[in-house]
């Protein structure tokens, strides 16, 4: 039913098409070079980033931990790019929602990170998916995923492999069937779980006249030549899982079709147009990701055009060769995969097959181009046990250049790249058939509109959100002054000022792990106030079909073991496994360096903040009148001028006091440690300070401190920690003898492989206890944008121990 309603649908879009193009004759008609240079200014004006997260692994069981690299490039030419400094990364179940989430540092194009998956996580197929703030204005569908299997030993496995339904679906060349025109249909046929299944078919006419057989060639896709007759309808009959499924196959009267004939290096594009369609220049564009190879304006003469492409013109990768109409909409479209000259290859050399446990491998790793050249790579690898798992392993390479273009699910991308032949280049020109799809809408591009950018690229760090809420309304208030701090020794404070619809935006700076952070107006003046901070987390759920593995029983009992084996891993290397690497971060404060600066251990301790300010900071007069108080702070505008008393912003372990010193005055003096006076004035974002007093206690929590009771507070999680890989070393006699067991099946990773252009590198590490087979995964990028993986693999024996 699904695969009819999707046909009429699609039916019903291009009868609305020829209907607009009819009634827009008479518009003003936009000349093909005139699309094309639109095309170009919308890819230049709207920017997108593509994500790649390299895993590990792909199967895990709960307790172990996820070990990802994030690689961000530019989606129009797949080469590195240094923007967004933050890419948020999520694990979601099949209901959607997230169990797990990161904010992952980007650094030069690339990042890495790390989840624990807790010992309760059920198991099931998870997807993890990918993005930064930038491509939250773009469709959902341009985040990257990727299916995570999780298996949880202590519950009762749920069988997600099941084959519970059927989708089958057919996908004109061009977009649809038309009455007496030859061409390409394609179809696929897949389970619930995305996976392409074996089928056979027949094409039957109203009268039951068998006109074609059909079966898929690879992966449930195929396709077949047909020319719907007038006057005749027609339907499919499919025998899949021992049942028949039939399918009608809706035919237009009238319209265009676009059909792509291949011979050699020329491809023959064949514009057809029935009888009924209105007469009209119409356009020819071809783009690669939204950069034009070729803009021709086409006329139709005796219902047929032919145009002459030579594939030298096209960019690597997919190309759209679409039909517009005279005023620019479009009409049919068709996609065509040229396979990339270009190519980063990877060796790996380690000089022997076979080791001996707790024995070091030394991996030489050399990355080369096309042309055999050594080059420079940013790459990533794992070594782990195959436990019996030969899944196919997610790629840079495939995924750049096919997967990240094509909606819905592909089944192992990996084996159009990998493979040659004529059989995998039909099998790739029928998956462009069966999974069309732009990064754009025509109707944006025509009218040079640029898309809403809403979320703004972090460049500098991660970009704090929330809203202004007036109580007293419960609307959005504008131009309202916010604060947004970090309680701690190291004075982080930030502002925003509020716009027509309320929103703040506080652009902060090395905020890591899990933090108190403190949003408040100025209670002063702006009292009627609160702060609600949003998710940075994108709402969207994108979960999909995802594949489900069986496990033979041979399987079964490795993974049993494997899962022994983590438990006695998670036990003799606890800490280990929670090590973090320090953190790198500027300790000054945001103005840098004070005018003045007191260690008030230095100096008498008295009992009053009142008696502290008197007696010895002289920058700092305190008025008084009846029981308030004023405490100020000494400026010069300029050298000669004359001294000022102004009003200081005051702060205390970073969180802004806004009542004139009332509160620091009557604060235990002897909690603070040290306190900082920057007489000058200072501008920070939207906010201007005349003076800046900082006052900072031991422990750096505001202790005992009451904040005002409208300030919004909340644990919130910052940047990730970067967890250190745990890999013991078996240097020594008594490190080889050591009886603590070493269960490690994961040897080896490293997310930051950086080889340079000699195009050599050698890493090293040492096997554990454990024996089998372990399998070799080395992948990544090039500065270029040459991408590429290889796969490899040596064997662990136990150790001979001497009588």
């Amino acid at each position: 039913m699904r695969s009819k309603m999707i046909l009429l649908s699609r039916t019903i879009f291009y009868v609305l098409l020829m209907a607009g193009a009819t009634a827009s004759v008479y518009a003003q008609a936009i000349p093909a070079d005139t699309i094309a240079s639109r095309l170009s200014a919308f890819a230049k004006n709207n920017l997108q980033e593509k994500l790649f997260v390299h895993t590990d692994r792909d199967f895990y069981l709960a307790g172990e931990i996820v070990w990802f690299k994030v690689y961000n490039t530019n989606s129009i030419n797949n080469k590195p790019l240094d923007l967004s400094k933050i890419a948020y990364v999520e694990l979601m179940d099949e209901s959607g929602k997230a169990v797990l989430q990161a904010k992952v540092s980007l650094e030069k194009g690339s990042g890495s990170g790390s989840f624990y998956l807790p010992v309760s996580l059920s198991g099931g197929n998870y997807q993890l998916r990918a993005y930064t703030n930038l491509m939250k204005n773009f469709s959902a569908d341009l985040y990257f995923e990727k299916t995570l299997t999780v298996l949880n030993t202590s519950s009762k496995p749920d069988n997600t492999s099941s084959v519970s339904a059927f989708d089958i679906q057919f996908f004109p060349e061009g977009g649809q069937l038309i009455e007496n025109m030859e061409g390409k249909l394609a179809f696929r046929a897949t389970d619930n779980h995305g996976r392409g299944l074996e089928f056979s078919g027949i094409i039957l006419d109203q009268d039951n006249n068998m006109i074609s057989r059909f079966q898929p060639l690879q992966f449930g896709i195929g396709s077949f030549i047909f020319t719907p007759l007038a006057g005749k309808s027609y339907k499919a009959l499919i025998e899949i899982g021992g049942k028949t499924i039939a399918k009608e196959l809706p035919v237009l009267k009238s319209g265009y079709s676009l059909r792509l004939l291949e011979s050699g290096d020329l491809i023959r594009v064949v514009i057809q147009a029935s009888s009924g369609v209105p007469s009209q220049d119409l356009s020819l564009l071809v783009h690669t990701r939204q950069d034009p190879k070729v803009a021709n304006r086409i006329s139709i003469n005796a219902n047929r055009e032919d145009v002459i492409v030579n594939r030298d013109k096209l960019g690597d990768g997919i190309s759209h060769f679409t039909l517009l109409s005279s005023t620019g909409i479009p009409l049919s479209e068709r996609l065509y995969f040229k396979r990339s000259a270009e190519s980063l290859n990877f060796k790996i050399s380690a000089g022997q097959e076979v080791f001996q446990s707790r024995k070091k491998v030394t991996l030489n790793l050399e990355s080369m181009d096309e042309k055999n050249e050594y080059s420079n790579a940013d790459a990533s690898i794992a070594v782990y046990a195959a436990n019996g798992i030969d899944a196919p392993v997610a790629d840079i390479q495939s995924y750049l250049w096919l997967k990240s273009e094509l909606r819905g699910n592909i089944e192992s991308p990996g084996y159009y790249f990998t493979n040659q032949g004529e059989r995998v280049k039909e099998a790739l020109d029928n998956l462009m058939l069966t999974h069309g799809w732009r990064r754009f809408v025509w109707e944006e591009v025509l009218k040079s509109k640029n898309v809403s950018m809403q979320y703004l690229p972090e460049l500098e760090g991660h970009i704090i959100s929330g809203k202004i809420i007036n109580e007293q309304t419960d609307k959005a208030a504008d131009n309202i002054t916010a604060y947004l701090s970090v309680p701690g020794k190291k004075t982080h404070l930030y502002g925003a000022k509020s716009n027509t619809s309320g929103d703040i935006r506080f652009f902060t700076r090395d905020i890591y792990g899990l933090s108190e952070i403190i949003a408040q107006t100025d209670t002063r003046k702006d009292s009627i106030y609160r702060i609600e901070i949003a998710s940075p987390f994108s709402l969207i759920p994108t979960f999909r079909n995802s594949y489900g593995k069986t496990f033979n029983e041979q399987v079964r009992l490795q993974l049993l073991s494997r899962n022994i084996s983590m438990q006695v891993q998670n036990v003799f290397a606890a800490e280990k496994l929670r090590t973090f690497y320090p953190i790198k971060v500027d300790s000054n404060a945001f103005y840098l360096k004070p005018d003045k600066k007191y260690l008030l251990d230095n100096f008498m301790r008295f009992n009053t903040m009142e008696e502290v300010l008197r007696e010895y900071v002289v920058e700092v007069p305190v008025l008084r009148q009846k029981d308030e108080y004023f405490v100020g702070a000494i400026v010069r505008p300029f050298t000669d001028a004359v001294p000022q008393t102004v009003e200081p912003l005051i702060i205390l372990d970073g969180v802004p006091v806004f009542d004139k010193g009332n509160k620091i005055i009557r604060y235990d003096p002897k909690k603070v440690k040290e306190l900082e006076v920057y007489m000058k004035k200072y501008f920070l974002g939207p906010l201007s300070f005349n003076s800046i007093l900082n006052f900072t206690t031991y422990k750096g929590n505001l202790e005992g401190f009451q904040l005002d009771r409208r300030a919004t507070i909340m644990d919130y999680e910052g940047i990730q920690l970067k967890r250190e890989f745990y890999s013991p070393v078996y240097e020594t006699e008594s490190q080889l003898s050591d009886r603590k067991p070493d269960f490690r099946d994961l040897l080896y990773w490293s997310p930051e492989v950086k080889i340079d252009a000699s195009g050599k590198k050698t890493i090293s590490f040492y096997t554990s206890d454990q024996e089998g087979i372990y399998t070799i995964v080395l992948q990544g990028i090039s500065a270029e944008g040459r991408s590429g993986i290889v796969k490899s693999s040596f064997q662990v024996k136990g150790r001979t121990i001497a009588q």
